[in-house]
């Protein structure tokens, strides 16, 4: 497969695009001045623990205290109320919410994930023969037995199918070095203090596809001389590295990266059949719904729901990676009567996630006809990433109606009685109805109207002059 890495770099952030033939596949965001959370370990202070949910709340140095699942408390040998605890961030701060923490550490490798403190060995579900899985996790197993004395867990990824036995050891002393620093570190740092902190999302990036690269191409000449040591270093393959120096077109109009943002923030899909999705999120839940447009090219309506929902479903497989959707995500495709056609749907839904590099569950359909399925979520998804709370509406995707704001000043002008002079502070757009019904209150001596462009659209006040 023709897969391309394109990094467009600006004095604030880092853009990574992935191209795969020619279509963009996914996109992440880097900012230069904010702290990638999700990976990083940290020596941190136990604050309290709430039965009813489950939960300790751990002091990791940040702003907001991180939420800890009491489940994790097996991993953790030192589990009391002020103790230190080393902990993982597993889903970076979002929105309102502190981050999530787990006790079960893991250390990503070129082909293996360590996990300290757990013996438990698995094997990447992207192998589904049976057979081949357990052959290759017995002889991995053999293979490094005589080097794990700690009776270390740890994950064997799909790349180490392909290298070198020599490879894998390395691979694991490497990643057993680091866990041995960690602890020594842990004991020399304060409470709270950051003991490893994840690298930049590039070589995240370059060891989730396994240095499996067509080209990579950047506007940034040391970005790429970077790269350039690390594969050498750790992956055994032949990637063109081209710095990009077209001065007239930037490297993001080159590739036509605002295309594909407008697309990521575009909450309509459009299928070819004419057909459309509509993606929303919510602080639960990610919700899709299909509809059929003007679609009807099938005999029966059945076999038209049927050809839609296909289309629609591989358009959401690819949304799903674009716009990095993670959490618990709904689907409401056009109604289904014949049970075979659904698992069809759903047998070709998981082949489609296969792509994907974040683990998707896929679930049945509920009996309100929607399907439920899950993905992975490590960070905010990439619309809260790329924008900002609207100042007009404050996030709500709406503003009052003049009638309701009308009546709300109307009535707290009543309760500010008696007065000798009000000062009345709103939006431009609602001055004029505002002066009306001031007029109309018999109160234009009373109260001064001030129209500030500063003012929230959906806000006013009221106050008494002096």
């Amino acid at each position: 497969m023709d897969r391309e890495l394109v990094i467009i770099s600006s004095k604030d952030l880092y853009l990574y695009v992935i191209f795969e033939e020619n279509e963009a596949v996914e996109l992440r965001v880097e900012y230069r001045d904010l702290l990638k959370q999700s990976g990083n370990i940290y020596k941190g202070k136990i604050k309290r623990v709430v039965p009813a949910m489950n939960a300790a709340f751990v002091d990791i140095g940040e702003d907001r205290e991180a939420f800890l699942p009491l489940k994790d408390i097996n991993y953790c040998p030192d589990f009391k109320i002020n103790e230190s605890v080393i902990v993982q961030v597993k889903r970076a701060a979002v929105s309102t919410k502190g981050a999530k923490l787990s006790c079960k550490i893991t250390l990503p490798g070129k082909y293996l994930v360590l996990i300290p403190n757990n013996s438990h060995i698995s094997i990447s579900s992207k192998i589904e023969d049976k057979e081949q899985k357990e052959r290759i996790k017995e002889h991995i197993k053999w293979l490094l037995e005589p080097f794990n004395d700690e009776n270390f867990g740890y994950i064997i990824r799909t790349s180490a199918v392909e290298v070198s036995d020599e490879a894998i050891i390395e691979d694991f002393l490497s990643l057993k070095q680091l866990w041995e620093n960690i602890i020594k570190l842990s004991k020399k740092k304060r409470t709270p203090s950051i003991l490893y902190e994840e690298s930049s999302k590039i070589y995240g990036i370059l060891r989730d596809y396994a240095g499996n690269f067509t080209k990579i191409v950047s506007d940034d000449i040391k970005k790429l001389k970077e790269i350039k040591e690390y594969i050498k270093k750790n992956f055994n393959r032949q990637i063109k590295l081209e710095p990009y120096r077209k001065r007239k077109v930037s490297l993001y109009s080159y590739y036509e990266v605002d295309k594909i943002i407008n697309k990521i923030l575009n909450p309509y899909v459009w299928l070819k059949n004419g057909g459309y999705l509509v993606i929303e999120e919510t602080e639960a839940l990610v919700s899709i719904d299909v509809n059929s447009g003007s679609h009807c090219r099938h005999k029966t309506l059945e076999e038209t729901a049927y050809y839609t929902n296909i289309e629609a479903m591989k358009e959401i497989a690819k949304h799903l990676r674009l716009r990095d959707l993670g959490g618990i995500v709904v689907i409401d495709f056009i109604d289904m009567k014949d049970e075979e056609k659904k698992k069809a749907l759903i047998e070709q839904f998981k082949n489609e996630v296969k792509k994907d590099k974040r683990p998707v569950k896929i679930k049945n359909f509920t009996s309100l006809g929607l399907l439920e399925l899950t993905r992975k979520k490590v960070e905010e998804s990439l619309i809260k990433q790329l924008t900002d709370i609207c100042f007009t509406c404050s996030g709500n995707g709406y503003v009052k109606s003049r009638y309701l704001m009308m009546f709300e000043i109307e009535k707290k002008i009543s309760e500010m009685k008696p007065f000798v002079k009000l000062k009345l502070r709103i939006h431009p757009s609602f001055y004029r109805s505002a002066k009306e019904l001031i007029q109309e209150l018999k109160l234009k001596d009373s109260v001064d109207i001030i129209s500030d462009i500063n003012q929230q659209v959906n806000k006013f006040s009221i106050e008494r002059e002096e």
